[in-house]
């Protein structure tokens, strides 16, 4: 016959398995709430790149259309002159 123990039962001071499932449920949880939020600022940089290349664009071409125009009104004030002489 085995000897009864009076003492209370030691608990262990190891790693537990429901700390280690605590542990990742909450690192899966932080990365579900900052992965949504990394994805989407990056999205909004990429498409604020292209909206600055475009608005790049659209400066150059409204200086080109003022250069051209210009430049029609220089020939119409020529072809004007050469007609009354």
């Amino acid at each position: 016959m085995k000897p009864v123990s009076r003492h209370k039962p030691q608990q262990e001071n190891g790693v537990t398995t429901s700390m280690i499932l605590i542990t990742i449920f909450s690192m899966a949880l932080a990365l579900l709430l900052t992965l949504p939020k990394i994805y989407l600022n990056n999205q909004i940089y990429y498409e604020s790149r292209k909206i600055a290349q475009y608005q790049t664009v659209a400066q150059t071409l409204r200086e080109e259309h003022e250069t051209i125009k210009n430049r029609l009104e220089a020939i119409k004030y020529q072809d004007h002159e050469s007609n009354l002489e």
